[in-house]
């Protein structure tokens, strides 16, 4: 089946498997493409974008996802938890003359919302989206952690700053997509390396710099061996000074894609799978960062052992799941944003061990509950199949003209958070016109009350010419000075502060001060990766000793673009070269 995407307006095809599933769970084919299906979830998940704000209940100061003027009330984590209040004192009756989602939007603007998402946290402030995690600083989307900061799904890592995609890391810095490493530093897609630097698709490697597709090596430079004394001479010369270091990050960037070779896949231990990062899974396709995933399609960042789901993102160890943002051990939940251990749901927000529910918000252990009301299992059972007929057949129309009837997401026009305050914004960037033609919203507020003490042209360029006094400094951050308009499109700070522990991190690696704000660091780093698009390519390998005469001429699905300057192989030539 071929469709035209309402929002974007692109082509986009619905298969006979994927008309399986829509059937299995009732639900119409979507009127949006994939990608368009991702950055609406996207958009309602702000991880990085922190204020300032009351706790409207305690009064108390609390730093919250949410802006001071946000349309609803926000509680700090201990009052929203609390019993000195219940979301069912919000629940309202449901009115057949108005459309669904203008009713839920009209509940959306009552029920308070926590301030963030945090459980389970110790010392840290500025975190969000996080659990289990100690004395760690501006972390998001993490759990287990120790004493991290500035990263972004750092799981079970110790000492790990500017990491994205950190799994068992131990004192990494600036490293993305990353396994079991240790003191390894701007690197990507390594597993199990030690004592190394500028780094990429390298396994079991210690002591090596600027390298890549490497296996089992030490004292390794520019893929070739070196002895001790010239790795550490190499190593000095590449990271003391941050005019050094800048042009060796710009050079391993250009070599890496235009020298080392690279999987039309990242993954292991798969049967009928495609995406990129994907391992251990069976049946998963077009997806994302998915370990232990069965039976999925149009999934992304998945925690561990989902099944049977499509176009989710961040859901973890359920069944059944169809347009969820971070639904976790949860099960037939669809149109779902954030919550634990519910069933049998839809259309709800901030719910957790909620059952047989629609259309709720910041319910906790209940069950047969529609718009917040409480009611009986008979009158539920009889109220829910009029509810679904009813927004099938007055549709929510929003200010694009867009309709929004059963079996579609949230409306952009209910999202409390812009596009680039989102994290949409970093998986599928957009211009500040583009995102409002879309429909979108858009912070494009350069009022920033922070008053730089210092430029990042006056920062020392060695860390041994560093004062411990850099941490009173307010440092413009360069990206602003250079062009505010592209800084403000991934949420710039436009100044930042070098803070205790961060210094004593750069001292223990020798590393000099950064010039860009933390955001611009994470913003930058993540367009490094593939985007969740996949093209039909075959592979470019022509050596001849692939047993293949001239060009193999394998076929695979890529998240590499056909006019990406990267060798793309496929497995069997991969393996052949690397191993």
């Amino acid at each position: 089946m071929k469709k035209i995407c309402q929002n974007c307006e692109a082509g986009f095809e619905i298969d006979s498997e994927d008309l399986k599933f829509y059937a299995r769970i009732s639900v119409p084919p979507p009127t949006f493409c994939p990608q368009c299906r991702l950055a609406r979830k996207l958009i309602w998940r702000n991880e990085r974008s922190l204020y300032k704000r009351k706790c409207d209940l305690c009064k108390n100061d609390v730093i919250s996802m949410y802006k001071a003027d946000a349309p609803f009330p926000v509680y700090c984590h201990d009052c929203w938890w609390s019993d000195e209040w219940s979301p069912l004192e919000y629940g309202q009756d449901y009115d057949f003359n108005l459309p669904f989602f203008e009713q839920f939007k009209s509940l959306l603007e009552k029920v308070p919302r926590a301030a963030s998402y945090v459980t389970k946290n110790l010392q840290n402030e500025y975190v969000n989206y996080t659990t289990h995690t100690k004395n760690s600083y501006l972390l998001f989307g993490s759990w287990f952690n120790e004493n991290c900061g500035y990263g972004q799904t750092v799981m079970e890592s110790k000492e790990c700053w500017d990491c994205l995609f950190m799994r068992k890391g131990e004192l990494c810095f600036s490293s993305m997509d990353c396994q079991q490493c240790s003191n390894l530093l701007f690197s990507r897609n390594c597993q199990g390396c030690i004592d190394s630097a500028f780094l990429y698709d390298c396994r079991n490697c210690q002591n090596c710099l600027f390298s890549w597709n490497l296996r089992n090596k030490n004292y390794h430079v520019f893929n070739q061996p070196v002895s001790k004394e010239e790795f550490a001479r190499l190593k000095e010369e590449m990271l003391n000074s941050a005019e050094a270091l800048e042009k060796n990050w710009a050079n391993f960037k250009k070599a890496v894609q235009e020298e080392a070779i690279h999987k039309y896949m990242t993954g292991e231990h798969n049967h009928n799978v495609s995406g990129e990062f994907i391992s251990n899974c069976k049946n998963v396709h077009s997806s994302f960062f998915i370990d232990k995933g069965e039976n999925e399609k149009y999934a992304v960042r998945g925690g561990v052992g989902q099944k049977d789901s499509m176009d989710v993102f961040g859901v973890h160890a359920g069944e059944l799941a169809y347009e969820c943002n971070n639904i976790d051990f949860s099960s037939r939940c669809f149109f779902g944003l954030n919550g634990e251990n519910n069933l049998d749901s839809r259309y709800i927000i901030d719910c957790d061990s909620l059952n047989n529910s629609f259309g709720c918000v910041s319910l906790r252990k209940n069950e047969y509950c529609l718009l917040n009301k409480q009611y009986s299992k008979e009158e539920y059972e009889k109220i829910l199949p009029q509810v679904v007929e009813h927004m099938k057949n007055m549709p929510y129309v929003d200010k694009n003209n867009k309709t929004y009837g059963y079996g579609e997401f949230f409306p952009a026009d209910l999202c409390p958070h812009a596009y680039n305050e989102s994290i949409a914004q970093e998986w599928i960037p957009l211009s500040g016109d583009k995102a409002v033609t879309l429909g979108y919203g858009w912070d494009d507020s350069q009022d920033k009350n922070y008053v730089p003490t210092k430029s990042w042209k006056d920062l020392p360029g060695t860390l041994a010419e560093t004062s411990d006094s850099i941490t009173q400094e307010i440092i413009l951050c360069q990206a602003w000075d250079e062009d505010k308009v592209a800084a403000q499109n991934h949420k710039c700070t436009k100044a930042f502060r070098i803070i205790q522990d961060e210094l004593i991190m750069y001292k223990k690696w020798g590393l000099p001060l950064p010039r860009k704000c933390p955001n611009t660091r994470n913003f930058e780093m993540l367009q490094l990766r593939n985007k969740p698009n996949f093209f039909h390519r075959v592979c470019m390998c022509e050596n001849t000793n692939h047993e293949h005469s001239g060009k193999c001429p394998n076929e695979f699905e890529t998240s590499y673009a056909p006019d990406r300057k990267e060798l793309v192989y496929c497995e069997s030539c991969y393996n052949k070269e690397v191993y």
